[in-house]
């Protein structure tokens, strides 16, 4: 099975979607997502390591789908034993483990590739979950910096993104990672919004009131900036 788990530090929360129903969908004739993901990577990079392989995916699918790493290191060994890929090890030097696509890898992977995904998501997000349950417990300024730390994080995911849209672009053989980028840049751009209007709405709140109030030309100079970065992002097409 798949270990996803939430990100949480003392900073600001990263989203993880995860993929939920009464029956794991990401489960297939015995086969976990972890090991389609290997089958895909194999096709792309073969012959590979596992060490390419975890390159790989900490530079594409890691932003939108968590697992374990220890599931990606014994997945190619387990589809070696299936017959869904074959190994060879070197004679030589580091004597590393390379991987290729058999026959029937190949085949199953298509099949995979070929269904639809039309399954429930369940949003995990920490911010939310906190901003959900401050109410009462809210200390004044305490929405207006969750706001302005996640409005922040947002513009700095949406500008990563951007980035990895203009490495992408030059790369005509992969066409469906840009349609993966332009979800996840409209879903940064939709939190980043959400995010900076929250942090507005609080700093007109606690200067209409008592408590402490955050100087506007200091405080919320995140949100501003994050702002100006949702502005920046919508006005350049990918």
């Amino acid at each position: 099975m798949v270990q996803l788990k939430p990100f949480e530090s003392n900073g600001p929360y990263r989203t993880v979607l995860l993929y939920t129903s009464r029956m794991p969908p990401n489960i297939r004739n015995g086969y976990t997502a972890v090991e389609y993901l290997t089958l895909g990577l194999v096709a792309l990079l073969e012959p590979c390591t596992s060490y390419d392989l975890k390159r790989e995916v900490e530079r594409t699918v890691s932003h939108f789908w968590t697992f374990s790493h220890t599931a990606l290191y014994q997945a190619p060994p387990q589809l070696a034993a299936a017959g869904l890929l074959l190994e060879e090890q070197e004679d030589t030097g580091r004597r590393r483990r390379l991987y290729r696509l058999t026959p029937d890898g190949r085949a199953e992977l298509l099949a995979w590739l070929e269904e639809t995904s039309a399954h429930p998501i369940e949003l995990r997000d920490l911010a939310l979950l906190k901003l959900v349950l401050l109410g009462p417990h809210a200390s004044p300024g305490q929405i207006y910096a969750l706001a302005t730390a996640q409005a922040d994080y947002h513009a700095t995911r949406l500008e990563e993104f951007k980035e990895l849209a203009a490495r992408y672009r030059p790369e005509p053989a992969h066409p469906t990672r840009l349609a993966a980028l332009r979800f996840g840049i409209k879903w940064e751009e939709a939190a980043l919004e959400f995010w900076t209007e929250l942090a507005r709405d609080e700093a007109d709140n606690l200067q209409a009131g008592t408590g402490t109030t955050p100087r506007r030309d200091t405080d919320l100079t995140v949100t501003v900036n994050s702002s100006e970065a949702l502005r920046d992002s919508r006005a350049r097409p990918l």
